[in-house]
């Protein structure tokens, strides 16, 4: 009878370890699954944001290259060389220093 018992309360355990590992497993994966669709809906909004850049990119590129196309290309190409601070020769640059 109390080989019985005993055989009884050894189930008892194993069925209880197993029910717990199959809940810590089950837990992992549902963790698992939430990261997974945070991450993929990161993802999307973050692949939306780099097609609107794309597009925008792409929109630009071809207003400039209408511009090169055109005959008013030397005038932009100075007005870029300009903002990034360049000079002609013998050109003399003067700077507002007042406020």
């Amino acid at each position: 009878m109390a080989r019985i018992k005993q055989q009884l309360a050894s189930k008892n355990w194993s069925k209880i370890l197993i029910t717990a590992i199959v809940i810590v497993v089950v837990c992992l994966c549902a963790f698992s699954l939430i990261k997974n669709q945070s991450d993929i809906s990161r993802l999307k909004a973050q692949a939306a944001e780099y097609d609107t850049q794309y597009e925008q990119q792409v929109e630009d590129n071809e207003k400039i290259k209408a511009i090169l196309d055109s005959d008013s290309k030397d005038e932009y190409i100075e007005q870029k060389a300009r903002e990034k601070g360049y000079v002609k020769d013998n050109e003399v640059v003067f700077y507002d220093i007042s406020d």
